[in-house]
């Protein structure tokens, strides 16, 4: 038994894209709710309500807060009820019904008569009545259409699911009661390639089967197009449907799906007839050898792909009219079919219009299939009004190419900022993509001088256009006038929030000898090396380094001159707090020699607190020079023998805390020292000493 696939079964792209924003939405909202089913396939609805998917019958039972339009479109009713109930709208509604609902809108606005061709009960034709202001009439067949009523002026759409051949067969009859009437096919150009290849399939094989929801009138269209050939035809639902005796003494199997049968359903139906086969096989072993299946009839074509964005209305898209395109024009357009080497755009004329390959961008020449989806809405302009074959020839990528230059026009003049992508390094500075080549200058990459502007490739840049000039394809840009702008915004924004006692954010942008330079917002504020922390700081290098992030405090504000002084130890504890209680008199600590000099020795009991051992106290001994007993950096032990919290001074004894006291040290040499004979130096006096 051989099995064949039609071209085009299952999943047109409307159907897929709305599953998509539909299983998209539940991923984000949690729930979501479809005006009836989502899809005319109850298996896979049911699927879908297990991901928070659910239909209802009517916007009032609605229990969420997120609606999603099905493919087939609803009435403008309906988007103003939801409106009333603040319910939020994802419109999945299939372009090419989109493009009938705008043409039913459109002809009742001018007056017309409307004839629609299709299922009168069905959604979509409900929908597109809505929008044709409730005043279209439905004809299902060529019979209908010789009897109903029609004004003077006269227009006929169709459903988009409608075979081609009983759309053509109700407009001859309605033309020959109206010459003047105003055709609109808007069949989807999918539905009718599936049909056609339904129907081709259909009397090249034994049996047909057609796969899809027993209430889809799409499947049921295809069901009966595949009879109609004279091929027993079976219209199933799912592999559980099939009965084994409908495909005994078969040889050649055809099947079709409708556009809202999913991928899985058409591969347990493939699947089904397979292990049908292969029992035929094990029973007939004489005939194994007439049983091969070839792979490439196994699987069915991918459908169609879809948009990815929501599509807007059709309504003031088209003008009525079989259009007559005119070279030289710019004219919106909906993309019907992509090959690998040109673009079919409906264009609202007697014909779809072409775009070569060579007409569209770099990227979408490469990326044909990827770049561009059936469904999407583009502008081109009309390169000739006919090829030998009739059809329109059309440029995509000229249209781009004026409207980047309009829109850099406007953006030059309301100095608006663009964006675009370094593409290369040239001499005297890069060239960028803007949607056009422009060049910016080497002077104007950035607010310094650049030395290395190879770096910049690749990267995207916010700019300004110095210079617009389309006659002359002259474009010139400035990131710098950007990061100007920007700089300045941030300085203003600085200075209006900037008062002192405030703490604030910056960046450390340049060490001097004396301090650092922090960038607090466009501002340049000075930290003072004495400002950086508690202790003696020698250099600003030994706490901070260029490019580090950090909390300053404000410790003044020169608007008149724009200067700002900046604290940093203001921030950290001050070690003198608690220092009366850490170090009382008389306690025995460690300490580290940080400096010498002719009267003493100041030692750093911890970072930010030191003190004075005087001369007299470095040892037991008369000591004539200081650098005679200690150097910096000694690691020495001390006796606090005073302290001043208030001055932040301490006064220290290395002799004392050694264990030797004065009146020993006296009594032990026999010496009196009269009080002139000594430096003169009490400890009072060097509490006052101060500490440099």
């Amino acid at each position: 038994m051989r099995i064949t696939v039609a071209e085009n079964a299952g999943f047109c792209f409307g159907v897929k894209r709305a599953l998509q924003y539909a299983e998209e939405a539940a991923a984000k909202f949690g729930e979501v709710f479809s005006l009836g089913p989502l899809i005319h396939n109850p298996q896979e609805v049911e699927r879908l309500a297990h991901h928070g998917i659910k239909w209802v019958n009517d916007i009032n039972e609605v229990e969420g807060r997120h609606v999603i339009i099905r493919s087939h479109g609803v009435s403008p009713e309906v988007f103003s009820a939801s409106s009333e109930k603040n319910l939020e709208v994802i419109d999945a509604t299939c372009p090419f019904v989109k493009r009938a609902q705008g043409y039913a809108k459109y002809l009742a606005e001018k007056g017309f008569s409307i004839v629609i061709v299709g299922d009168r009960n069905h959604p979509e034709v409900e929908g597109i009545i809505g929008w044709s202001n409730h005043t279209a009439l439905v004809v299902e067949s060529a019979e209908e259409a010789a009897e109903i009523p029609l004004g003077e002026k006269v227009g006929v759409i169709a459903q988009t699911t409608q075979p081609e051949n009983s759309f053509q067969k109700v407009v001859e009859v309605l033309q020959r009661r109206n010459p003047q009437l105003k055709v609109f096919n808007t069949i989807c150009h999918t539905t009718a390639e599936r049909q056609n290849a339904a129907a081709a399939l259909a009397k090249k094989v034994d049996v047909m089967f057609v796969i899809g929801g027993l209430n889809s009138a799409n499947t049921k269209k295809l069901a009966r197009i595949s009879r109609e050939t004279g091929t027993t035809t079976f219209h199933v639902e799912e592999a559980s449907d099939i009965d084994v005796s409908w495909l005994t003494g078969v040889e050649n199997v055809g099947i079709t799906a409708g556009a809202s049968t999913p991928d899985w359903i058409i591969e347990e139906v493939l699947q089904k007839m397979m292990e049908i086969n292969e029992h035929e096989e094990q029973m007939t072993p004489e005939n194994s050898n007439q049983s091969e299946i070839p792979e490439q009839e196994l699987t069915p074509e991918a459908p169609e792909a879809e948009p990815t964005q929501p599509e807007t209305s059709f309504a003031e898209a088209y003008d009525g009219e079989i259009k007559q395109v005119r070279r030289g024009e710019r004219i919106c357009g909906t993309v019907v079919q992509v090959r690998d080497g040109e673009v079919l755009v409906d264009v609202g004329s007697k014909s779809e219009g072409v775009i070569p390959r060579s007409e569209l961008s770099f990227y979408e020449a490469e990326n044909i299939h990827d770049a561009i989806k059936v469904g999407d809405q583009i502008e081109v302009l009309v390169l000739k009004r006919e090829n030998d074959e009739g059809h329109p020839v059309l440029s995509k990528k000229r249209v781009d190419q004026e409207k980047v230059w309009e829109n850099l026009g406007n953006a030059c003049s309301s100095k608006e900022i663009v964006a675009g992508k370094v593409i290369e390094v040239v001499k005297g500075g890069l060239l960028v993509d803007v949607g056009v080549r422009g060049f910016v200058p080497a002077s104007l990459v950035d607010l310094g001088y650049v030395e290395d502007l190879s770096s910049y490739v690749g990267k995207d840049l916010r700019m300004k256009i110095v210079e617009c000039d389309r006659s002359k394809n002259k474009l010139v840009l400035s990131p710098k006038a950007v990061l100007e702008e920007e700089l300045q915004n941030r300085k203003a924004d600085t200075w209006a929030k900037l008062e002192e006692g405030i703490t604030i954010k910056g960046v450390v942008r340049r060490l001097t000898n004396f301090g650092a330079f922090v960038d607090i917002g466009g501002v340049d504020g000075l930290l003072h090396v004495s400002e950086m922390a508690w202790y003696r700081v020698n250099h600003p290098s030994d706490v901070l380094k260029e490019g580090d992030s950090l909390e300053v405090y404000v410790l003044g504000v020169d608007r008149d001159h724009e200067k700002v002084s900046l604290g940093l130890k203001q921030l950290l504890p001050n070690p003198w707090t608690n220092a009366g209680e850490k170090y009382p008199v008389g306690s025995i600590v460690d300490a580290k020699v940080v400096r010498i000099a002719p009267f003493g020795a100041f030692v750093q009991v911890e970072p930010g607190i030191e003190g004075l051992v005087h001369i007299s106290q470095l040892a037991p001994q008369r000591v004539a020079k200081t650098e005679d007993v200690v150097k910096p950096g000694d690691q020495v032990k001390v006796k606090v023998l005073g302290i001043d919290l208030e001055a932040k001074r301490m006064s220290l004894s290395i002799k004392e805390a050694s264990g030797v006291t004065v009146e020993e040290e006296k009594k032990e040499e026999n010496v009196v020292i009269p009080e002139e004979e000594g430096l003169g130096v009490t400890i009072g006096d060097m509490l006052k000493i101060d500490g440099e």
